[in-house]
């Protein structure tokens, strides 16, 4: 029953969830080093890797996967992803409805922008590819968008991080 009373998720739950969600992250990051691993051993590369065959790789295997298991949850019918719940968390839209799948991919895609960041400036170093004032400037992105996410969500009466601000939700306690 949507609700617009609901309280604002206390912070430390927040970043409990936040925590406990990145452990099923970590894990499929180790199945996919595991598995890259495995290729390679197999079939070792013919030569040196193309950068827009890199960045869609890490794309496919790692920022899309987990884009999408934060969206499915938080339009799923509990409404958040598996830390959320485990933290007695939902994501709702203004009026205390559940988020849209578009809601929540939009919210997901802002949330994890940081990361496909970091993961092109990583391959850019380590391949020597791009001007390195491109190559730092990116990586710089990808750890001020958190940094102006959480700032953004101390001082937001409501408590929403720059996702929760672009895809109108916000977290609250059920």
């Amino acid at each position: 029953m949507p609700t617009t009373h609901l309280a604002p998720a206390p912070v430390g739950r927040r970043v409990r969830a936040s925590l406990d969600d990145l452990l099923f992250v970590a894990a499929w990051f180790a199945l996919l080093t595991l598995l890259g691993v495995a290729v390679r051993a197999i079939a070792p590369p013919a030569g040196p890797p193309s950068l827009p065959a890199t960045d869609l790789t890490v794309l496919a295997s790692t920022v899309l996967p987990v884009a999408a298991f934060l969206a499915a949850g938080d339009a799923g019918v509990r409404w958040a992803a598996r830390g959320k719940r485990r933290a007695g968390l939902r994501v709702v839209t203004p009026d205390g409805a559940r988020p849209s799948v578009g809601r929540s991919v939009v919210r997901a895609a802002v949330k994890i922008a940081p990361w496909q960041l970091a993961h092109i400036a990583v391959a850019r170093l380590i391949l020597g590819a791009d001007d390195p004032v491109v190559t730092w400037t990116t990586y710089a992105l990808s750890l001020a968008v958190p940094v102006v996410s959480v700032v953004t969500a101390l001082r937001d009466p409501r408590q929403r991080a720059l996702h929760d601000r672009v895809a109108g939700t916000r977290v609250v306690t059920f």
